[in-house]
C-alpha cells in the first residue's frame, strides 16, 4: 500500500496492490453512485467488453476467493483482470482518457477475418447463366440462303443396320421435297450431332423447310435448323 499527495489540498490518494473480497459489491455501489451523479452509470468501455465477451462472472468469483486463504495463482489473475476493468470503468466516468493499446495487444473475442476475394472460378458461377437458343427459332433467319443445316435428325451411336444413313437420306428428301426443289442432300453419318445439310435450288424452299422443321421433334430429339452459306456445303 502506497500513499501520494493529490493536487486537491487535504487529500492523499492511497494504492494498494491487494482487491478486497467485495471487489464486485464494490464496483456495483461505484456503478449505483455514478447513475446518481450523471445518469448514465459506468461507461462501457472496450476493456470491459472484453471481458464480458471472455466470460467476466469467472474473474469476478476468482476475486472474491482469492481473499480466502490459500488463493491460487489462477485466482490472482482473475482479481488481476477485475481490476482492470473496474480501473477503466471509473476512469471513463471521471473523463480520464484510456491508453491506447494496439491491436495485437488487445483481442478482440469473435472479430471474423476479412473475406478473400472472390476467385475467377466463384466470379464466372456468379454470373447468370446464358440462355440456350430456341429451337424454334431458325438460326441465320436475318440472311436466309438456299442451303440449311438441320441438327439432332439422328444419333449414329444408336444406329446398327449397315448403310442406315442412305435410310435417313431418302426419308429427309421425301418429306423435305414439300417445300421445294433440292439439290443435294448429305448425311453427316460419321460425326456428332446428328446433322443434315439440305441445298435447295432456291432460297424460298430453304425457308420454307427451316419454317416447318425448326423445333420438331423427331424420335425423342429436338430438332434445330440453321441457314448456312452455300458453299459450305460438304461434298461439293
Amino acid at each position: 500500500m502506497g500513499q501520494q499527495q493529490t493536487t486537491v489540498p487535504g487529500v492523499q490518494e492511497v494504492t494498494s496492490d491487494q482487491i478486497p473480497a467485495d471487489a464486485v459489491e464494490r464496483i456495483q455501489k461505484v456503478n449505483a453512485v455514478m447513475m446518481q451523479l450523471t445518469g448514465a452509470g459506468l461507461i462501457q468501455t472496450p476493456a470491459m467488453a472484453l471481458a464480458s465477451a471472455s466470460g467476466v462472472a469467472a474473474p469476478m468469483a476468482a476475486a472474491a476467493n482469492a481473499a480466502q486463504p490459500g488463493a491460487t495463482a489462477a485466482s490472482a489473475s482473475g482479481i488481476a483482470q477485475v481490476a482492470n476493468v473496474a480501473e477503466a470503468a471509473l476512469d471513463a466516468a471521471m473523463g480520464v482518457p484510456a491508453p491506447a493499446a494496439s491491436a495485437a495487444a488487445v483481442p478482440m473475442a469473435g472479430l471474423a477475418a476479412p473475406p478473400a476475394p472472390p476467385t475467377a472460378a466463384a466470379e464466372a458461377a456468379a454470373l447468370p447463366a446464358a440462355s440456350a437458343p430456341d429451337p424454334k427459332q431458325v438460326g441465320g433467319a436475318d440472311a436466309p440462303t438456299a442451303t440449311i443445316l438441320v441438327h439432332n435428325m439422328f444419333d449414329k451411336d444408336e444406329e446398327t443396320e449397315e448403310g442406315w444413313e442412305e435410310d435417313i437420306r431418302l426419308d429427309f428428301e421425301d418429306e423435305s421435297s414439300k417445300h421445294g426443289k433440292l439439290r443435294k442432300v448429305v448425311v453427316m453419318h460419321k460425326e456428332p450431332g446428328g446433322k443434315i445439310y439440305a441445298a435447295f435450288e432456291m432460297v424460298e424452299g430453304a425457308t420454307k423447310c427451316a419454317q416447318n422443321l425448326a423445333g420438331r421433334w423427331f424420335d425423342k430429339r429436338q430438332l434445330r435448323v440453321e441457314f448456312v452459306a452455300d458453299d459450305t456445303l460438304p461434298g461439293q
